[in-house]
């Protein structure tokens, strides 16, 4: 079978993300399987045009926007087309149901929604978040696969007929991510992209409060983005250069590596910091439930689903103040019971996800879609 994945990023991308990782992770498995898969996604600077990587064949064209369009020509060029086109969502779709007359799969991340207002300019974000909605008018007779729950949500909010909407489960590499020794420092962790939507000021904005109690305690961020520098300047003014540093180096492993900075943090901290706007799951939430750290997360989609209150971690309100974060880690610091309880349920969660399970799951509704 030979599938096309339309997906606006790829592996090599700078701005890789979690999606990007799942989307390659189940694209691997199809690989071993004995099947083709092409990977067609928006150019970068330095990159080539085309690329194989693990057996995928990733071709590269245009920009953020124009990718749309050479994705369109792309598919009406092909002489013999693919047996079935994954038109992953991220942000825009690609429209598939216009021009894709076979099998079809629409793959749901996230809605941006709320991001929007984040991560655009006021005006420009208003008629986004308005528009959004049109998009999926083409689709009411495909079918969709998303990880969340919530997101499933999300979309049947959009027009999408409930019966279209499968779910799977997402994985983890178990031999990556497993418990570690806790720092005897009080240590907490984002890890994430360094963009708005993220909220990583406001981490950093409690530990201002957090540390005129717990003046040891520290906070690693992890991760690339545009906001980085900002988000440096905001340390600086609240004089938190002690206490809150950026770890940069050995932090992108794809593969299990001694050198990896991040799964040593994940391991060794407290609690991971998530405070995003909207997410599509929050992989690293998962992650670091595997190594043991639960997290401390806002009641978005996505995130609502990927912690069980109170139980592998703490959900605090949709729009937190800083405050409220300062009191749900000083509520970790403090109550030594609860963070060795969240602590061992995190363990326990995560081991109802792997890569197998994942994968067989995406499988099956791929399956379904062939034999109708």
């Amino acid at each position: 079978m030979h599938i096309l994945i339309y997906n606006w990023k790829d592996l090599k991308n700078p701005d890789v993300g979690g999606a990007e990782i799942i989307l390659f992770e189940l694209a691997k498995r199809f690989i071993k399987e004995g099947h083709q898969i092409t990977w067609f996604s928006r150019s970068f600077k330095g990159c080539f045009s085309e690329e194989i990587i693990d057996g995928i064949k990733i071709i590269r064209k245009g920009n953020p926007i124009t990718v749309y369009w050479h994705g369109y020509k792309y598919y009406k060029r092909l002489e013999k087309k693919p047996d079935l086109v994954i038109d992953a969502l991220n942000t825009i779709f690609w429209q598939t149901p216009l021009y894709v007359k076979g099998k079809k799969l629409a793959y749901v991340n996230q809605l941006a929604q709320e991001v929007f207002f984040y991560e655009l300019p006021p005006v420009i974000s208003h008629l986004a978040y308005l528009l959004e909605k049109l998009q999926f008018i083409t689709y009411k007779k495909t079918p969709f696969i998303c990880y969340a729950p919530s997101t499933k949500e999300d979309l049947i909010r959009m027009g999408i007929p409930r019966d279209n909407i499968q779910l799977f489960h997402l994985g983890i590499d178990h031999s990556r991510y497993s418990p570690g020794e806790k720092s005897k420092t009080l240590l907490f962790l984002c890890v994430s992209r360094l963009v708005k939507m993220k909220r990583i000021d406001l981490c950093i904005k409690a530990m201002k409060e957090v540390i005129k109690n717990y003046s040891e305690t520290k906070l690693a961020i992890v991760g690339y983005g545009y906001a980085r520098e900002k988000l440096e300047k905001l340390r600086d003014e609240l004089d938190l250069k002690n206490n809150v540093f950026f770890a940069d180096e050995n932090i992108l492993f794809l593969e299990k590596s001694e050198k990896d900075q991040k799964i040593k943090l994940m391991q060794q901290s407290w609690a991971l910091l998530f405070p995003s706007v909207k997410e599509g799951w929050g992989m690293t939430v998962t992650e670091c439930a595997a190594c043991g750290t639960p997290a401390i997360v806002t009641d978005v989609t996505g995130l609502r689903d990927s912690v069980k209150k109170d139980e592998t971690g703490l959900v605090i309100s949709k729009n937190p103040s800083p405050k409220e974060l300062t009191e749900a880690i000083i509520k970790i610091i403090k109550d030594k019971e609860l963070k060795e309880n969240l602590s061992q349920n995190a363990i326990e969660w995560a081991k109802n996800f792997s890569w197998e399970k994942s994968f067989e799951e995406f499988k099956n509704v791929i399956n379904q879609i062939k034999n109708e």
